[in-house]
């Protein structure tokens, strides 16, 4: 897989809503997975979409480990890519994909084992406040 200044791939990065905060830049589409963002959370970004919002009453979102089934996440992804190419939405640089914590995991478990979209995304850790970054 590539790595390093020469990967060509669409950053992806998948963000608890705390890590969010503040993060916004605008030239990252932010997709919120399983959440309804506050005005304050969808500020910012150059694009939001929101994407698998629990149903009244259901106990969690479609997002966990439990219920991803068929590469759901993949597709909207790979449809994602497919619309930046044809020039019918954001032209975006980074991916952010927002979730709860909970289900930060699963879902990066479920990015790495999809080819596809390792073909197309290069998945980034997180931001962390004690980076060894300089």
């Amino acid at each position: 897989m590539r790595k390093g200044p020469t990967d060509q791939r669409i950053r992806l990065q998948v963000l608890s809503t705390a890590e969010a905060r503040g993060h916004a830049q605008t030239d990252i589409l932010a997709v919120f997975l399983g959440v309804e963002p506050s005005e304050a959370d969808a500020a910012g970004w150059g694009d939001v979409r929101i994407w698998g919002v629990p149903e009244a009453g259901s106990d969690h979102g479609s997002l966990c480990v439990c219920c991803q089934t068929g590469g759901q996440l993949g597709r909207l992804l790979i449809g994602l890519m497919q619309e930046r190419a044809r020039g019918v939405c954001f032209f975006f640089k980074q991916i952010d994909l927002i979730c709860l914590s909970q289900d930060k995991s699963g879902l990066i478990q479920s990015l790495q084992a999809d080819p596809l979209v390792s073909s197309l995304y290069a998945l980034k850790p997180a931001p962390s406040r004690f980076s060894c970054d300089y």
